[in-house]
């Protein structure tokens, strides 16, 4: 026999022993969907405590969420919060979470919630609905909300216990629905995942109907993002004041009012992605940000700032009825203030994705050099308000 081959009688042994340990855990996870009292297992915390809502955000509590009897309830009406959030930030991470539906239920486990924003669009969104016996979709029971179907619809009927399993370690999502797997995506190759947020809140979803929740468990994997934040949230440091425009930091808040001017970044970046969540105001006239800034005389590229009525016509292709309201869960700005806009340059590349839908993109940059972030106020802004300024290295693997 070769040198450091295994026998025959070995190798069937270790193989058994490596499917078994696998059913093992598939049932474990399967089993504890039977009862609100399952303790999580090893390498798991507990984000649900079964007597109250303590690690969780559910403002406005309007009364739809309540907890009874070691389980999370949803009555679906008042609709308001549409999703109660973990208090904490995720990046990668092991989730499991049991759900019982109602007859006609739509609901969904967010994941990587935004500050503000289209949860779904953003992050993303595993879909819960009625579909027992139905065909999979790109917005059945199991998907990767509105991109990714289901490999298979394991939904059981309306008033049983289901179980999620989730494994995201970015790039991979892996999921099981009731202990059959039903995704395993690699984001980077999905065009519209790719440049989903990496890190966020975790989210329970009311989406009008009566859903229960109990099990909510998580094992945190390693982070791998490596962000500078360009805003210390106290203070101009870091910045430089060009112009008439007036800046100021309140609450955590970059706030920018009065005349025309620039804030320009001490640093200077060329390959990246840059992020920061801006005001949903509505008056918007032509300020926004620069990158690859070197002067007023050579500004380098620009996008503007956006508000409410942009929001909405952006989010049409999303709407199934355009006969129907708009739900104003989608870019209310009582719910949702601020909104989130990425840069992604490198080389001759560049997109801007607000909100989550990309809307614009620069195949062949003329110039091509390191250059500041450079934010510009005019006076038809009004005051336009800015928060979470950050950035990080990119390189060519990531377009």
């Amino acid at each position: 026999m070769p040198k450091g081959f295994l026998s025959p009688g070995i190798a069937r042994i270790v193989l058994l022993f490596v499917l078994g340990s696998a059913a093992w855990g598939a049932y474990y996870f399967v089993a504890c969907a039977q009862t609100p009292s399952s303790n999580p297992p090893a390498g798991f915390i507990s984000l649900f405590n079964g007597k109250d809502f303590t690690g969780w955000n559910i403002q406005p509590d309007s009364g739809a969420w309540l907890v009874k009897d070691g389980v999370i309830e949803c009555k679906g009406r008042p609709r308001s919060p549409y999703a109660i959030l973990t208090r904490k930030k995720y990046e990668n991470f092991e989730l499991y979470v049991d759900f019982k539906m109602s007859n006609g239920c739509n609901s969904g486990i967010f994941l990587h919630v935004p500050e503000s924003g289209r949860e779904s669009r953003v992050g993303c969104e595993l879909q819960i609905q009625d579909d027992y016996g139905k065909p999979v979709s790109s917005q059945s029971v199991g998907s990767i909300y509105s991109v990714v179907a289901p490999q298979v619809n394991a939904i059981k009927k309306a008033g049983e216990w289901n179980s999620y399993r989730i494994r995201f370690d970015w790039p991979k999502l892996q999921a099981w629905l009731n202990g059959q797997k039903i995704h395993d995506v690699d984001f980077e190759q999905v065009p519209e995942l790719r440049f989903r947020l990496r890190s966020g809140y975790i989210g329970l979803q009311n989406h009008s109907h009566a859903i229960s929740f109990r099990n909510v468990w998580i094992k945190e994997l390693p982070a791998k993002e490596k962000w500078t934040e360009l805003f210390n949230n106290v203070d101009l440091q870091g910045w430089q004041k060009l112009g008439d425009a007036d800046w100021r930091v309140e609450d955590g808040t970059l706030i920018a009012s009065g005349g025309k001017g620039y804030l320009v970044s001490d640093g200077e970046y060329e390959n990246f992605e840059f992020q920061a969540y801006v005001d949903m105001g509505q008056k918007r006239d032509g300020g926004g940000f620069y990158y690859r800034w070197k002067s007023v005389e050579e500004p380098g590229y620009k996008t503007e700032f956006y508000n409410h009525e942009m929001a909405l016509k952006l989010n049409e292709p999303y709407m199934l009825d355009p006969g129907k309201p708009k739900p104003s869960h989608i870019m209310s700005p009582a719910e949702h203030p601020y909104l989130l806009t990425q840069i992604l340059s490198i080389d001759r590349v560049s997109s801007v994705r607000w909100n989550g839908i990309e809307i614009q993109k620069n195949l062949l940059h003329a110039q091509v050099r390191p250059g500041h972030i450079a934010i510009l106020h005019v006076p038809g802004d009004g005051e336009v308000r800015i928060r979470q300024i950050r950035i990080k290295q990119l390189d060519f693997t990531d377009f």
